[in-house]
């Protein structure tokens, strides 16, 4: 009988050393970022800041439809997007209001999806115009 202990204490064992070992799963994070409204400028200034931001944040930028304002970046890690961010312009009154949205698969991208939208933020240059609620939108 004691050897009937002994082996499902080792086998307990062994169970347990092959689940620590194995890998973790992955998360996704996602962020909405902040919504701002630029008032009296071209809605083509929205678009060629979503571009430049884009590209500098996540080095490649796509428009979904030529002249849409919907604009994407994703960065690759084995062949899969890992991190993606959006930035989406809408014409507004006699300017465009704006707002982002990131996305980021934890591992393998070291950032959050709200350090990811805040890079992109910035890059934009969002932070100097009005931000509002996302309420209307």
């Amino acid at each position: 009988m004691i050897w009937l202990r002994v082996t499902g204490i080792a086998a307990a064992f062994a169970l347990c050393a092959l689940l620590v070992s194995a890998p973790a799963s992955a998360t996704l994070d996602t962020a909405i970022g902040q919504r701002s409204v630029v008032p009296g400028k071209p809605f083509s200034d929205c678009s060629a800041k979503a571009d430049r931001a884009l590209t500098t944040v996540m080095q490649n930028a796509t428009e979904a439809g030529p002249g849409s304002g919907n604009w994407f970046g994703a960065v690759s890690t084995g062949g899969a997007p890992s991190e993606i961010a959006i930035v989406e312009c809408h014409p507004q009154g006699d300017g465009y209001a704006v707002s982002f949205t990131c996305s980021v698969q934890v591992p393998p991208s070291p950032d959050t999806a709200a350090a990811l939208c805040t890079k992109v933020i910035a890059a934009f240059g969002a932070a100097s115009t009005a931000a509002t609620g996302g309420a209307g939108w």
